[in-house]
């Protein structure tokens, strides 16, 4: 999987947030005495596709096993695909980086869920991994902040974002009772072109050069606006939860060494 255990534990920003419970789906299931009849079977089958199941837990749950549909197989559960229902939905996408789905375990085995890619693209999953990126903006935002003052930032966004729109509407807002700095106004990008462009504002992220953080900034903005629209598909395959993977490891890393709050949290019991 992407992260171990000790990784994982550190990378945890909103516990009280977003659990696996949340994030699962209902579980078909599949008596385990129905395997030995191919006429049966054919038809759970029939309806499994037709109701978009990919996977279908066997009863009963202490067998570990699932009906793959595509391959029309019984495959064995691992050990790292459980996790508890309290647990944050980043415990899910690490467990999907490497397996299919992650089985949502509860007390009463009625509640229990099963966790696809697939939920990954649903507005429940969006809402929590937003908040990693704008904590990490907002972060970056009072770095700059700290830096530079109004006049300052306006010469030096003019230099790096020629034609951006943000101080157009940093001067639209404060004609009215707006009394904000200018960065308030920028997207990922004029916060990535910032960085890149001042030395002390590299280092302070960590970034050996502007090519290494136009990298970094380009997979956070890239998931962020996944996260932040709803009609967009985040998740296709592995590979996508793996590189989602990256990207909040790469926002957190950015948000504490901006001078964001670290991450601290009690695992829920």
């Amino acid at each position: 999987m992407y992260w171990n255990k000790e990784n994982l534990d550190e990378l945890i920003r909103f516990a009280i947030e977003g659990s696996a419970a949340e994030l699962g789906s209902p579980i078909h299931f599949v008596a385990k005495a129905d395997l030995n009849s191919g006429e049966v079977m054919e038809e759970i089958n029939e309806e499994l596709r037709a109701n978009g199941f990919d996977y279908a837990s066997i009863r009963p749950y202490r067998e570990r096993n699932y009906y793959d549909v595509q391959s029309e197989e019984v495959l064995p559960i691992a050990e790292e695909q459980y996790v508890r229902y309290k647990e944050v939905m980043l415990y899910c996408i690490n467990i999907l980086t490497e397996y299919p789905f992650a089985m949502v375990v509860h007390p009463d085995k009625a509640s229990w869920k099963i966790a696809t890619r697939a939920d990954l693209n649903t507005r429940t999953a969006k809402e929590y991994l937003y908040s990693y990126y704008s904590e990490t903006a907002r972060a970056i935002s009072e770095l700059i902040e700290s830096e530079y003052n109004a006049d300052e930032i306006q010469n030096l966004y003019s230099d790096v974002r020629s034609g951006g729109p943000a101080i157009e509407y940093w001067q639209k807002a404060s004609v009215g009772d707006v009394d904000l700095h200018p960065v308030e106004f920028m997207s990922i990008a004029d916060l990535k072109e910032i960085v890149a462009d001042v030395k002390s504002l590299r280092d302070d992220l960590g970034f050996s050069s502007k090519t290494k953080c136009r990298e970094a900034f380009d997979l956070v903005e890239k998931y962020r606006n996944k996260t932040m629209h709803g009609y967009r598909t985040m998740i296709l395959d592995k590979d996508d939860v793996r590189e989602l993977a990256e990207s909040l490891e790469i926002a957190s890393n950015m948000t504490v060494r901006a001078g964001g709050d670290e991450p601290g949290f009690e695992i829920p019991p």
